[in-house]
């Protein structure tokens, strides 16, 4: 459907190994992003999601599908210790750094979570950048529009060499690296 609607299309999608444990990590621009994601990958990924929505009707549906609870304030060491967890069934993770979504449709901050889970496991993060979700479907919105939707997704990265600096210092620094990678494929969309 998304293919039909939305005229889906995604690139680069032969970086993403076929087996082992794997982080995917993507903009979040609109609430379609996790189907798009999911429709134009080629495994199945366990999301990190907020309570906000996790905890809402929906939420024999987001267990249905292996998500991830993340409180919005205080300890999340229970959805850290899930997203391992995906990780050591050789599972995808998949986590949108930024948090919410984005109320402009511009890439933000990324949450440290990101850059913890990617030394603690040491498996590849694939970077992702998601156009066309914004369009379709903006936050508040409740009704899609017809909107082109491309997903590109970069080259794993790896961090197993840091492992032993797990520090605030060395977590930060992942995080920033992550987001710079989604940050360069979101200029493959606009030239």
């Amino acid at each position: 459907m998304l293919k039909i609607f939305f005229h889906t299309q995604v690139e680069l999608r032969e970086k993403i190994p076929v087996r082992g444990p794997l982080i995917v990590a993507a903009n979040h621009f609109s609430y379609m992003d996790p189907i798009a994601l999911q429709s134009m990958f080629p495994r199945r990924i366990s999301f990190m999601m907020t309570e906000l929505y996790y905890e809402g009707r929906g939420k024999w549906l987001f267990k249905l599908l292996h998500c991830i609870c993340v409180k919005e304030e205080g300890s999340n060491i229970s959805a850290l210790k899930g997203g391992i967890e995906v990780i050591k069934k050789n599972g995808v993770l998949g986590i949108f750094p930024e948090g919410g979504v984005s109320k402009e449709g511009r890439l933000q901050e990324g949450n440290p979570g990101i850059g913890f889970l990617a030394i603690k496991s040491g498996v590849p993060v694939i970077p992702a950048f998601i156009s066309g979700t914004y369009e379709a479907l903006p936050k508040g919105a409740k009704i899609p529009k017809i909107s082109r939707i491309k997903i590109i997704f970069g080259k794993p990265m790896t961090f197993k060499t840091m492992n032993e600096k797990a520090t605030k210092k060395g977590i930060v620094e992942v995080t920033r690296l992550i987001m710079e990678q989604i940050e360069a494929l979101s200029f493959s969309v606009k030239h």
